[in-house]
């Protein structure tokens, strides 16, 4: 079974919302403003190990690997599901990529030479999002709304909790907590020892964009057009903003603010309280559906327009814009002086990140939906016929 959703509810997207949420105070803002200066600490730290443990790389969605990778990359290694597609973003943590297929299969794959670690096999199960790894266990949900924990050296489950909604992003966690959004507009917060439920916040609109953490704070763009920010301790709302469409993107942080799009072809850099600044596609009709990338040079997204896009962070200007032939709903990653994205025609692109010039491309067929995940000096991709890609440094035949 493959089951794909595009695009938000827009009946939800005019429902009431709290009054209570309407603006942070001042004193949340300044305190929000302390809380992403630590964040920032903490993100150098993490980026000195070379993993992808969340769909976005960190738990502050950036995009940005660790690491860069090569101009000319060589294909490595490729492997087959049993009969399936890969939509799921793949996680790698301890030399170990893990990805779900579409009609229910986990697999643990060994990133070094692409051999299969185990399998399991889920009835009436179907992973459209990745995976999060944390200390030794893979957090991850299913179309039916089934949320498990596994052991990563095994597969066994060690624990389930059942959602009311399908679940279209992974799981994140914080601490003692498992955050999980859902279908139904709920933002799930589970024990991470055993999956009891510890408080749930819900919206009037369905929630697809991955729970990011900033300090104690989740931000979540969600289909009601709406930028929340819910205290993980209390799961109470704290602040938020208003946007101009629902949008299913995942904020990604980048100095003192989130960057994401919106399905009426908004870009955003904000706070919780203020934007920061907004700009458009060249055709404003056109969703934006992707993740993006940022870091201090460039704020890289690809659009339904078939368009990349990289805009300088600080104010919005545009760097460079390129037609992809296809629409993009891969979410753009950035590994060192490139930018890695995929298209809805199979191709894998890779552009200076300073020009939009294009480096390298491989054509792979089939549709990329996932983003590419990358750790140890290598890239991993799968695409919907089935193949999961590791492209990295060439090797020659003395290795």
């Amino acid at each position: 079974m493959n089951v794909r959703i595009d695009r938000c509810d827009k009946q939800h997207a005019g429902k009431s919302r709290s009054a209570h949420a309407d603006r942070l105070t001042a004193n949340y803002v300044t305190r929000f403003f302390l809380i992403v200066a630590l964040a920032s600490v903490i993100l150098s730290s993490e980026r000195c190990y070379a993993e992808w443990p969340f769909p976005r790389g960190d738990a502050q969605a950036s995009g940005v690997a660790a690491t860069g990778l090569p101009e000319n990359l060589a294909q490595l290694w490729r492997f087959r599901s049993t009969g399936s597609g890969f939509e799921a973003t793949a996680a790698i943590a301890d030399g170990t990529v893990y990805v779900g297929d579409v009609d229910g299969t986990f697999y643990a794959i060994q990133i070094g030479d692409g051999d299969l670690l185990w399998q399991k096999k889920f009835e009436n199960s179907g992973f459209l999002a990745g995976a999060a790894v944390v200390e030794k266990r893979i957090y991850v949900g299913d179309f039916n709304g089934l949320i498990r924990c596994l052991d990563a050296a095994s597969g066994d489950v060690i624990w389930t909790y059942q959602a009311r909604g399908e679940v279209y992003a992974a799981p994140n966690v914080v601490g003692q907590r498992v955050l999980v959004t859902t279908e139904s507009g709920e933002l799930l917060c589970l024990s991470k020892q055993d999956g009891n439920e510890l408080w749930k916040f819900e919206i009037d609109a369905p929630l697809r964009c991955w729970p990011m953490i900033v300090g104690n704070r989740v931000l979540l763009a969600g289909c009601d057009s709406r930028l929340h920010a819910v205290e993980i301790d209390s799961g109470k709302e704290v602040g938020g903003i208003d946007l101009d469409g629902p949008t299913g993107a995942t904020p990604a942080l980048w100095d003192d603010s989130v960057f994401f799009g919106t399905e009426s072809g908004t870009f955003y850099r904000l706070t919780p309280s203020d934007i920061l600044w907004q700009t458009h596609d060249a055709d404003r009709k056109q969703p934006i559906r992707t993740s993006a990338a940022v870091d201090q040079r460039a704020v890289v997204f690809g659009s339904q327009g078939k368009r990349v896009v990289a805009l300088d962070p600080s104010n919005g200007k545009p760097i460079w814009a390129i037609p992809a032939r296809s629409a993009v709903e891969s979410s753009p990653i950035i590994a060192g002086n490139l930018v890695f994205v995929a298209t809805k025609r199979g191709r894998l692109i890779a552009l200076d990140l300073a020009t939009g010039k294009e480096r390298w491309q491989f054509d792979a067929g089939g549709n990329f939906q996932a983003s590419p995940a990358v750790a140890d000096g290598k890239l991993v991709l799968g695409n919907t016929d089935g193949i999961l890609y590791c492209f990295g440094e060439p090797t020659t035949a003395d290795d």
